[in-house]
């Protein structure tokens, strides 16, 4: 069994001689074969370098270790033998000094590009040679082609102070250097180019001035629309409508963005900012959505026209065009490469082989290469010269910095240091000419940029009628636009007119309006929309609220889980469990409530009722949120939330106002009806006002600004539905987000600063009222309810408000709001109503709650335990009234036969009751009011237990008690505010 090879934290390089094998602990002979290599032919430390080569050799699969079986990439494998043909073609330029080359295949994977970066930088891997590369002697990289490759691999390598020179990596995020791709280089035009060349073409030359736009949703194709609107916006070009689709787009989402481009089909212009394999899926699916309105349009693009092939319509791409000063160079290379036979000029390039058997059709093993040659059987690669132009440019780099650090022009020990050869390989690399002429842009936003000599570009126009691709123009940043040939401009106009999606006002030539007037009312009217709208002028800086222009046909019906938006798992889920909670905690106060006399409990029972019912509307608003924003849902968003706040805290400081006026005095005592609580009618004034200011300014809101569902541009560039409370300026337009006054979310908030009034009021009389002990302490639970929701908005407040410019702002906008309100309705529900159940499940066998304050004063009396709270109904407690008003305290005795105070009868086995002043610290037990004296006074006679008939005698025996027990009384006695 052959050794295992563990090389490094990914297991992407796996194998070693096409098999897994063990390293020896130090690492040492790992001999990596994955690889091509042209030896250096000096083995003297200051006499030879490597440079390196980074190319997708092998397609991507799904598995990482199925590399070596993955279908070969054509263009990708000239452009390897291109790299190393150009090191045998330049290396002359650094005389007395050998050249090798090592080329690793990424396989298609950034993350196999750093992993063999990596392994190889700290040397995991080594490449077998009489004179092997080593990170001391491999100076510089060229590669990788791919964005998302180079972008990865240019992090890592400035780590090392590696020069890297990319032959095909575009996008204009690796313009950035900051501190992120300081030794990133490029001998290809960036897509700032292509951008350029395509809106010059539409503004200058088609005269276009309306145009649609499409883009992948992932940073680089962001990056490409951002700066296609820059130039857009320089050029006098409108974009009437834009969407991002995923790397991977379903069918349905394709057909949801060909819907919405087919209903503006007058602008006829649409630019496709896409790789050529995403942008060849759209089109072909967005055809057979609509095939006639699609052959109606015109593409722009950056990628081959043979995306296009077979769609029947028409397109104008930009192409790379070679360097003239190239031509040679890359005609010797196609020479070169056309009588190539595998196994010549490098070593390990097993790649080669296989590709060359595939072309010629040669499989067996023992095939005579003589007269073979892949002569015609392949298509030459647009990057060849950019390979060429990209290991040129090192070799002169490497030369002039060697001269600059070391006297003799070898590579000295300074110059290969670690620490200073960095900056300057760099340094010797970007300001490097041929003849006179540079490879790079040494300054500006784009430095480490293909300099204007490489930066030519083609204009093809692909012409459905003849099914062939035809150049119109070529484009240089330094000469511009140059056509070739004449191009047809076809008519292109927006939708609407004037053009609302381009902030366009009519041109009115009278006014009935005042010169003062903010708004001017022209007295024509549309004639496009029959005269049923009138044409409005407003001032430049004027802002508005809501209002917007029909945004079309609504596009879709769905959850936000459809457009990507996964929190709303979690809410729903969240919600509904609080649906859940709120009912059972009803059914149980309910249950609790069975038998007992419910008229004499709304008293202290409504305002609770009324909490539970803003607790569960809170929860059923939530499920608005899980919707794609309609009229409805915006509607019901904009006045629930800030409705079921209200209700939450109104009844929160009216029961806080309720235990306020709750302290007892001898003067309430007379009071027959409640002397613990505010009156029921004060009760419910209170209530309404404090609900009343919030609906009116919810109803004036709806009414001013009646909720709509628009489609407008969010930050991160594609369309989405969102609710219409934003306010924008006519300067700036209505539908892009980013120039939004105000977002959705700030609206809202706004909104509801009444709600953070009553928060804030309910805290401080909370406080007010903390040592009040009636209902069981409520005010401190009130507090704790109305305390922690301040936290709670400050958190969703913030991070709505500060994520503004996110690329997903209105998603973390109503996710906050939402998630907002259900935190704080779940507060309310548990600090409020746990505790209430706590106590009604731990109510004593005669229904008294032992755990209450002994200092309250009412605790002077006993009752009986309501059958509401299931008690024994034959235990029973009568306590004359005023004589037993100080507290109390359960003595020794026998619990079976209860006396009653007024009795003639005494005995030892009777509980005694005593004041708590003569027990100290006994156990308290606390009676509600019914029974502490607030009944008129009544001539009482003593009786015995049996013929005990309440007041003034006047009970009369029921069947029940006809064997001469003890009545079985339902108590008066109230449960509070539940």
């Amino acid at each position: 069994m052959r050794p295992l090879c563990v090389v490094s934290f990914l297991a992407i390089i796996y194998q070693c001689a096409h098999a897994q094998s063990t390293c020896p602990a130090t690492g040492a002979d790992c001999t990596y074969n994955k690889v091509a290599v042209k030896p250096a032919t000096n083995n003297e430390p200051n006499r030879h370098y490597y440079i390196g080569g980074l190319f997708g050799i092998h397609e991507r699969t799904n598995d990482a270790y199925a590399c070596d079986n993955a279908p070969i990439r054509e263009e990708e494998l000239i452009n390897l033998e291109a790299f190393l043909w150009a090191i045998d073609r330049y290396k002359s330029i650094h005389s007395n000094i050998s050249i090798g080359g090592v080329a690793f295949d990424t396989c298609s994977r950034y993350q196999k590009t750093i992993e063999d970066i990596l392994s190889f930088e700290t040397c995991k891997i080594r490449v077998s040679d009489v004179n092997p590369p080593t990170p001391r002697n491999l100076l510089a990289y060229i590669g990788p082609g791919d964005n998302y490759d180079a972008m990865s691999s240019a992090r890592l390598l400035k780590d090392m102070n590696k020069t890297q020179v990319s032959y095909g990596a575009s996008t204009n995020l690796l313009s950035n250097k900051g501190e992120t791709y300081d030794f990133f280089l490029r001998t290809v035009p960036s897509d700032a180019i292509n951008i350029k060349a395509l809106s010059t073409l539409i503004s200058s030359t088609l005269n276009a001035k309306y145009v649609q736009v499409l883009h992948t949703k992932d940073d680089i194709g962001m990056a490409e629309y951002m700066k296609f609107k820059e130039e857009a916006a320089s050029s006098g070009i409108c974009i009437v409508y834009h969407s991002g689709f995923s790397a991977d787009p379903s069918a349905s989402e394709i057909m949801t963005i060909a819907d919405a481009v087919f209903a503006k089909v007058k602008t006829r212009h649409v630019v496709v900012l896409a790789p050529e394999s995403q942008a060849k899926k759209f089109l072909s699916e967005m055809k057979n959505r609509n095939p006639q309105k699609f052959t109606q349009l015109i593409f722009f693009g950056s990628w081959n026209p043979r995306a296009i092939e077979g769609l029947e319509v028409n397109a104008y791409t930009t192409s790379l065009q070679s360097p003239s000063n190239y031509d040679t160079d890359v005609n010797s290379f196609y020479l070169h490469l056309d009588n190539l036979k595998p196994g010549e000029n490098s070593k390990n390039r097993k790649w080669y082989e296989e590709y060359f058997r595939s072309k010629v059709g040669c499989n067996s093993l023992n095939c005579d290469y003589t007269n073979k040659t892949i002569l015609g059987n392949y298509q030459k690669s647009p990057h060849v010269p950019y390979i060429l132009a990209a290991v040129k440019a090192v070799i002169q780099g490497v030369k002039n910095g060697a001269t600059k650090a070391c006297t003799s022009g070898d590579l000295c020990s300074n110059y290969l240091n670690v620490n200073n050869r960095g900056q300057q390989i760099y340094t010797g690399i970007i300001n490097t000419t041929d003849l006179s002429v540079p490879y790079f842009q040494t300054s500006g936003s784009m430095k480490g940029d293909a300099s204007n000599s490489l930066s030519n570009l083609k204009i093809l126009l692909y012409d459905a009628s003849k099914s062939e691709s035809i150049e119109v123009a070529t484009y240089n940043p330094s000469s511009g636009l140059q056509l070739e040939k004449t191009i047809t401009a076809y008519s292109s106009s927006c939708p609407s007119s004037p053009c609302l999606e381009c902030n366009e006002l009519p041109v009115t030539t009278t006014s009935t309006a005042s010169p003062t007037s903010r708004v001017t009312v022209s007295t024509t009217t549309d004639p496009t929309e029959g005269g049923k709208y009138a044409l409005l002028r407003f001032p430049y800086n004027e802002e508005m609220t809501g209002i917007f222009p029909p945004s079309g046909s609504r596009d879709l019906y769905d959850t936000r889980f459809k457009t990507g938006q996964r929190w709303i798992i979690a809410l729903g889920v969240l919600a509904g469990l609080g649906v859940l909670a709120v009912l059972i905690f009803e059914v149980y106060i309910l249950y609790k409530l069975l038998g007992t006399r419910i008229g004499r409990q709304w008293r202290t029972m409504w305002l609770g009722q009324l909490l539970l019912l803003g607790i569960f509307l809170s929860y059923l608003t939530l499920f608005a949120f899980i919707v794609i924003p309609t009229d409805v849902t915006c509607g019901i968003t904009r006045f629930g939330v800030g409705f079921c706040y209200s209700i939450l805290f109104a009844v929160l400081l009216v029961k806080l106002m309720v235990l306020l006026t709750s302290k007892s005095s001898d003067s309430i005592l007379a009071d027959m009806e409640s002397p613990n609580y505010l009156k029921g009618i004060y009760q419910f004034l209170m209530f309404m006002f404090a609900v009343g200011v919030q609906v009116v300014i919810n109803v004036q809101w709806l009414i001013q600004v009646p909720p709509y569902a628009v489609k407008v541009t969010a930050n991160y560039g594609g369309e989405e539905w969102i609710c219409n409370h934003f306010t924008w300026q006519a300067s700036m337009g209505w539908n892009d987000m980013q120039n939004f006054v105000r977002t959705p979310f700030e609206n809202h908030l706004l909104s509801l600063l009444y709600i953070m009034f009553l928060i804030l009021m309910t805290t401080i009389v909370a406080m007010k009222a903390h040592g009040i002990i009636t209902n069981h302490r409520e005010s401190v639970f009130i507090g704790i309810a109305a305390g922690f929701s301040i936290p709670v908005w400050i958190a969703w407040g913030l991070v709505g408000g500060l994520n503004r410019d996110n690329a997903y702002a209105h998603e973390y906008g109503d996710a906050c709001i939402a998630f907002g309100l259900f935190a704080t309705a779940t507060l309310c529900l548990f600090a409020l109503f746990l505790p209430k159940v706590r106590q009604l499940v731990n109510m004593g066998v005669e229904g008294i709650y032992l755990e209450d304050d002994r200092d309250t004063y009412y605790a002077g009396s006993v009752v009986m335990a309501p059958p509401s709270y299931k008690s024994r109904p034959s235990s029973m407690i009568y306590v004359n009234s005023g004589e037993y008003s100080n507290p109390v305290v359960i003595g020794n005795g026998d619990p079976n036969h209860l006396k009653h105070p007024g009795s003639m009868y005494s005995g030892h086995s009777a509980p005694v009751y005593t004041k708590r002043n003569d027990l100290g610290g006994s156990r308290v037990l606390r009676v509600t009011g019914d029974l502490t004296g607030k009944h008129p006074t009544e001539r009482r006679r003593p009786v015995s237990e049996i013929g005990y008939s309440g007041y003034a005698g006047s009970y009369r025996k029921t069947r029940s008690e006809s064997g001469g027990t003890l009545r079985k009384s339902r108590s008066e006695r109230e449960l509070g505010a539940l």
